[in-house]
């Protein structure tokens, strides 16, 4: 394997090629290595090479004039006309993926009365009460069938 090259400090990621051809990233602050495209590998090396010119004071090839977006996983915008080059996602769409896959499967252990129990009651928000008027069940039924959900989620969760 090849022995990983040093890149500035203040660059989030070492990127490196293996004696194969892969495109390997290292994230600096967690240690996760990944293969990744090599057009991903371009704009990395890219921006890595533009960080390099910064420090050295080399005028960069493309003429810009040292309005330099910063591509680091710690740095926020300041104000909002940088804001648009990072925008902070407060959403965690791999947890929400996981939860739903995890959701459906847990669908396939329920009867098609707990099923429509869960989906009116606690996926949609309704009440059980609202639940008994739709459904011509009684409050004491929905409750049971609440009961049996709650008690297969303890199992399967």
């Amino acid at each position: 394997m090849k022995r990983i090259p040093k890149t500035p400090v203040e660059f989030d990621y070492d990127l490196w090629t293996t004696e194969d051809g892969k495109c390997m990233v290292r994230v600096k602050l967690t240690g996760e290595v990944t293969e990744v495209a090599r057009e991903v590998m371009k704009i990395l090396r890219a921006e890595e090479k533009k960080l390099r010119r910064s420090f050295t004071g080399d005028a960069s090839e493309d003429g810009e004039d040292g309005n330099e977006t910063v591509l680091s996983l710690d740095a926020l915008p300041d104000d909002d006309v940088n804001a648009a080059a990072w925008l902070t996602d407060p959403h965690d769409f791999v947890a929400e993926v996981a939860f739903a896959e995890k959701e459906k499967e847990f669908l396939t252990y329920l009867t098609a009365r707990e099923k429509e129990v869960y989906q009116f009651c606690i996926h949609e928000g309704f009440s059980q009460q609202e639940y008994a008027d739709y459904s011509g069940l009684s409050v004491s039924r929905v409750c049971k069938l609440m009961a049996a959900i709650r008690k297969k989620a303890k199992i399967f969760f």
